[in-house]
């Protein structure tokens, strides 16, 4: 080797090799432009790498490192923010300004019973319940301007619904406005709230039957007090005949008094189960109007108040029940002349008008409409007992002070029977001192087909054997007496073997039976008289303080012909005798 070989290899082991990935001395142009743009590539990954990372999207990345991937994890400062957001018990999620669900945190998806999965890249509006779009649709617009809460029901991937809160957040970003939700379940709340409302029902609940009870008490005593009052004035005149006819009036009044509350409180114990029955025919609404200003004179002329009918020229046919629509017209009456001052008026109208559309309650047949209304100048309906004024045992004036007696069920009545009848009720009033007005609009019917004028009263009296059979003496032998006194023939028994015995021997036409009696019951002694020969065409009616209409069915399967609530009113009783009696004679 010369001395200029021997300095050209020193010269190449002092030049440092090439950096990695640089061009061999030897390479083309082109392939030096190919180099470039790998590198380029490379660097333009890594800035994207470093920027996502910045930004918080990257949890964690992977290195490959000959043929080994190794998990880097990385702890950025909003991670704690991430970890928090899952840990949650309120649902929370970021969505499109349209609503698109772009995040949701495990709670949310727990929430709606989906997976998160599910939820991601939906609407939110897919699980909010139809009534309650409107509401959602008008919380995302306002949450779009800043903050909009409300609540609302969501619906949950088996059907069922949630309440939910729903707070609305603008949630600002670099490129396009995210929106934060917050869904709070109410379910909990709502459970509380709803026994907190129903322990105040029922607190309220038993305040008024407390009221009740004491009303009920007091109701009943004030027609006692008199009926004792009379017994003793009897007893002590020897039967004076002016102190006779007083005392019996009197009687009549206050035993008419009891009779009247006990029947309302049967009224709305069978209204309120539903098993109330209408009678329907056809019946004239006037004759109806006439019949309870009839039944309420005696109120009026004792206050001194006067009453003025207005009443359409041409009659007015409803399909209807005469009883119970006297008794509503006879209730509102009665009210009237309870709440008034001494020389009050009261005004009664009615007029016809055309069928309200949609009625769906009125029944086949229906040609229109009639509008009763019944006004008073008496003391007025406050504004807060208006909405309230139909509720059982409710009261406008409680006070000590107050003219009126009552259970505060008569209006209750009122409103569930011209439910029944397919129609409605209405209370007006001005307030304290302005009297009130109940408006009463009930469907029209044609005309019935035929008319029967004939009826049993108007026959002669027939008179009959009857035997009064009751374990309660004074009850047996003065109904006994009072029926004798009428001019019929009649016996007496005072249990059930006793009953049969008498049957036996007395041949009677009518049997009055007892239910409740020692030895023998009235629906086994119905059997057995109806067993015998002789007792098949004896009219026998049960006469017992059972009125529903399970027992008047229990009754009707003993074999009795009819059945009577005491106290009996004798004339009513008569009426169904001649009835029955009738009926067994076309047999």
């Amino acid at each position: 080797m010369n001395g200029f070989d021997a300095d050209r290899e020193r010269n190449a082991r002092r030049t440092p090799p090439p950096p990695p990935g640089a061009p061999p001395p030897d390479m083309t142009l082109e392939s030096l432009r190919a180099a470039n743009r790998s590198l380029s590539a490379r660097l333009e990954e890594a800035e994207e790498t470093i920027h996502a990372i910045r930004q918080g999207a990257v949890d964690a990345f992977v290195l490959e490192e000959t043929g080994r991937h190794k998990v880097y994890t990385l702890e950025g400062a909003d991670r704690p923010y991430q970890v928090f957001v899952e840990e949650m018990q309120q649902g929370v999620a970021t969505l499109l300004t349209d609503g698109t669900v772009l995040y949701a945190n495990r709670r949310l998806a727990e929430l709606l019973r989906v997976s998160n999965e599910t939820l991601v890249g939906k609407a939110v509006r897919d699980h909010v319940v139809p009534e309650c779009l409107a509401a959602y649709d008008d919380l995302l617009e306002r949450g779009r301007g800043g903050v909009a809460r409300g609540e609302l029901r969501l619906r949950q991937g088996h059907g069922d619904e949630v309440p939910a809160y729903l707070t609305f957040r603008l949630l600002p970003g670099e490129n396009e406005a995210v929106l934060g939700l917050f869904v709070t379940d109410l379910t909990r709340e709502k459970q509380t709230e709803s026994l907190a409302a129903a322990q105040e029902a029922l607190r309220e609940a038993d305040r008024r039957k407390n009221e009740f009870l004491a009303m009920l008490a007091h109701e009943l005593r004030n027609p006692m007090a008199p009926i004792r009052n009379a017994v003793s004035i009897l007893r002590v005149t020897g039967g004076n005949p002016e102190s006779v006819r007083s005392m019996c009036c009197m009687l009549e009044r206050q035993v008419g008094q009891m009779v009247r509350l006990v029947d309302d409180l049967l009224d709305v114990s069978r209204i309120t189960r539903d098993r109330i029955e209408l009678r329907r025919e056809r019946v004239e609404l006037a004759s109806v109007l006439n019949q309870a200003v009839e039944s309420v004179r005696p109120h009026f002329r004792n206050g001194r108040h006067t009453i003025s009918l207005d009443l359409p020229e041409e009659p007015v046919w409803l399909d209807a029940d005469p009883v119970r629509l006297t008794q509503i017209f006879t209730n509102l009456l009665d009210n009237a002349c309870k709440y008034m001052e001494p020389g009050g008026r009261v005004w009664l109208s009615a007029e016809t008008a055309p069928a309200r559309a949609g009625n769906i309650a009125a029944p086949a047949g229906t040609t229109g409409e009639v509008v009763v209304r019944v006004r008073d100048a008496g003391i007025g309906i406050p504004a807060e007992q208006l909405s309230r004024i139909f509720e059982m045992f409710t009261q406008v004036d409680t006070s000590l002070e107050r003219r009126s007696t009552g259970l505060g069920i008569g209006l209750t009545l009122v409103s569930r029977l011209v439910e029944l009848h397919g129609g409605r009720v209405e209370a007006r009033s001005e307030g304290p001192g302005t009297g009130s007005e109940f408006v009463v609009t009930l469907p029209t019917a044609g005309p019935p087909a035929v008319r029967q004028d004939a009826r049993e009263g108007d026959r002669p009296m027939k008179r009959y054997r009857m035997l009064v059979v009751d374990d309660n003496r004074d009850s047996a032998e003065s109904l006994a007496l009072l029926l004798k006194l009428t001019g019929h023939e009649t016996h007496t028994a005072l249990d059930g073997e006793a009953a049969l015995t008498a049957a036996q021997e007395t041949k009677p036409d009518v049997v009055l039976l007892d239910i409740g009696m020692p030895k023998l019951n009235g629906y086994d002694a119905c059997r057995k008289i109806r067993s015998e020969p002789w007792g098949q065409s004896m009219i026998l009616i049960a006469q017992t303080g059972w009125g529903q209409e399970d027992d008047r069915r229990r009754t009707e399967e003993a074999g009795f012909d009819g059945h009577v609530v005491k106290p009996v009113d004798p004339d009513d009783l008569m009426k169904m005798v001649a009835r029955l009696s009738l009926s067994r004679a076309r047999e």
